[in-house]
């Protein structure tokens, strides 16, 4: 089990590098590029299920495991992000979009919890960075 957690986190950890590099693209196609990265990333998640294990990722950690500390510590706040964000948000975009459509009134976004969300998520990014230097280069 614990060889399928750290290789999720590795998965995760990817897909927060290369979502990261989309994010400055600022058109359509950077958003359409990272709704298929996070459609490849669930669908890869899927298949680590059922497969327990990535050769490709188990290589990757074997030769480089300082950096692959690093990837996995960024899989933690992309979980996060997924499941507290995106999620919710998808789930409020097609509230949103019904109301719209049917001629009701438009549901308020819950801007508290974005907030708190936003100040959680820059914590477990700065905590699972900081897990990630503790663990590659003071403990032996």
């Amino acid at each position: 089990m614990k060889s399928f957690i750290k290789q999720a986190l590795m998965l995760g950890g990817f897909c927060f590098i290369v979502s990261l590099c989309f994010s400055f693209i600022s058109n359509m196609i950077g958003e359409i590029a990272n709704m298929a990265l996070l459609l490849v990333f669930v669908v890869m998640l899927l298949i680590l299920c059922f497969k327990k294990e990535y050769k490709f990722i188990s290589s990757f950690q074997n030769k480089f495991p300082k950096t692959s500390n690093f990837i996995e510590a960024f899989g933690y706040p992309e979980y996060f992000g997924t499941i507290f964000i995106t999620i919710p948000g998808i789930i409020y975009g097609y509230k949103a979009g019904m109301a719209q459509y049917n001629g009701s009134e438009m549901p308020l976004a819950p801007v508290a919890y974005l907030h708190y969300c936003n100040y959680i998520y820059v914590a477990i990014l700065c905590l699972s960075v900081i897990w990630a230097a503790y663990r590659s280069f003071i403990k032996k």
